[in-house]
C-alpha cells in the first residue's frame, strides 16, 4: 500500500504548476500528507479524484473529457489496490506531456513497470 501512495506523490509531484489550478497550490501539502497516511484504498482513490479535479483542463488529453465522469465513478467504489492504481495509470495516460517535468518523461518507464506490478 506504501509503496502506491509514493507512486501517487511521485507523479504529482512532476506535474508542472501551470497543469493545476490555484487552489492546489494552498492545498497540495495537506493533500500529500493525507496521501503518505492513507492506509486503504478507497481513501487513496478519493485522494485521485482530489487531485485530478484541480487539473487545468489543457493539463489532460482532449478524449478525458468524456471518460473522465466514469473515471471519478470507477474511483468512487475503487476497492483493490488493482483498480486504484490502474486508476492511476489511466490518469496519468491521459496527461498531456506540456504538463510534466522534462524528468518525467525520463523516469516514467520505470514508474509504469512499478504500476503494473499492483495489476498483475
Amino acid at each position: 500500500m506504501v509503496e502506491l501512495n509514493q507512486l501517487l506523490l511521485e507523479f504529482e509531484s512532476h506535474l508542472n504548476w501551470d497543469a493545476v489550478t490555484e487552489e492546489w497550490k494552498e492545498r497540495r501539502d495537506d493533500w500529500a500528507s493525507e496521501v503518505s497516511a492513507a492506509i486503504d484504498q478507497k481513501q487513496l482513490a478519493e485522494l485521485l479524484v482530489a487531485l485530478e479535479s484541480n487539473f487545468q483542463q489543457e493539463a489532460v488529453q482532449s478524449q478525458w473529457k468524456m471518460l473522465r465522469q466514469s473515471w471519478v465513478e470507477e474511483c468512487h467504489i475503487a476497492s483493490t489496490l488493482e483498480e486504484v492504481s490502474s486508476l492511476l495509470l489511466e490518469l496519468e495516460s491521459n496527461t498531456t506531456w506540456e504538463v510534466v517535468t522534462d524528468e518525467w518523461q525520463d523516469n516514467r518507464e520505470n514508474w509504469v513497470q512499478q504500476m503494473y506490478e499492483f495489476i498483475e
